[in-house]
């Protein structure tokens, strides 16, 4: 037993009976297979608590990861959302969090089993950029946003709601009806934002728009214009004006798509 056990152990022995029987209590609900039920407290009364548990986080994970979940059978989900009830030490206590520890657990702590498909994580994932757009409640200061600014000689300005996510597999197709076994040479990328009406799209993504997007983050004090010249010399353009002409259409069909929401208002720019 390593010495942080031991402290913890020490610790656990030091409570009071009540706090002990709770922690007895809590394990046995976590891991039924592993831990025994506390003494003194009779089966089908522990079975109602084992139930309702597993059973609400089991009912979040098939609410958030719909399209994951038509991966596996009944059996096997089940093995799954057990393995990830029991094994991880979440660090939120909201519901609405259950989707984020799912993903830190696929990350960090899965053994992966014959059960999983190759893609599982990557696919996970997707879902929950789309549930965490869902709920983020930050919104742009639109008092430094002129929407209708000229993205070439201005300073464009990306939504906080808007991101291109980068997968070795093209999740964003996977259904029913396609489920790849070998992973594609190339990667796939998607846009995903929350569009004017509040609601969440994506679409894919051609490896230029990807890096306009990366650009986007990254730069916030450099013209459309700036970072467009600086993608045509990446890509060593034998016509960089072309290039730049290119890359401002990419420009407005992301103003359209309420990914970039105008230009930095000049005073903002100066003040910030």
């Amino acid at each position: 037993m390593t010495s942080t056990n031991t402290e913890a152990k020490k610790d656990k022995d030091s409570l009071p009976e009540f706090q002990k029987l709770q922690y007895e209590f809590a394990a046995h609900i976590r891991d039924p297979f592993g831990v025994p039920r506390p003494e003194g407290i009779e089966d089908r009364r522990m079975e109602v608590y084992r139930d309702l548990f597993f059973n609400n986080v089991n009912g979040f994970l098939e609410n958030g990861f719909p399209e994951l979940r038509t991966h596996y059978d009944d059996d096997a989900w089940r093995r799954l959302a057990r393995a990830f009830f029991s094994k991880h030490e979440s660090h939120s206590p909201w519901f609405v969090d259950i989707s984020k520890e799912f993903i830190l657990y696929l990350q960090s702590e899965h053994e992966s089993t014959s059960d999983d498909p190759p893609y599982l994580f990557e696919l996970a994932h997707f879902e929950w950029a789309e549930v965490a757009l869902m709920v983020d409640q930050e919104e742009p200061d639109w008092d430094k946003i002129d929407p209708h600014g000229d993205m070439l000689e201005n300073v464009p300005v990306l939504s906080p709601t808007a991101y291109c996510l980068a997968y070795q597999w093209p999740v964003h197709k996977i259904n029913e009806d396609f489920q790849p076994d070998t992973q594609p040479e190339d990667p796939s990328f998607v846009l995903i934002y929350r569009d004017k009406e509040g609601d969440v799209e994506y679409f894919p993504a051609d490896p230029v728009t990807a890096r306009i997007m990366e650009l986007l983050q990254d730069e916030t004090e450099r013209t459309g214009k700036a970072l467009l010249t600086q993608l045509a010399e990446e890509m060593q353009h034998p016509d960089p004006e072309e290039a730049v002409h290119s890359g401002y259409r990419i420009l407005l069909k992301l103003h359209h798509a309420n990914i970039i929401l105008g230009t930095q208002i000049k005073e903002a720019l100066v003040n910030s």
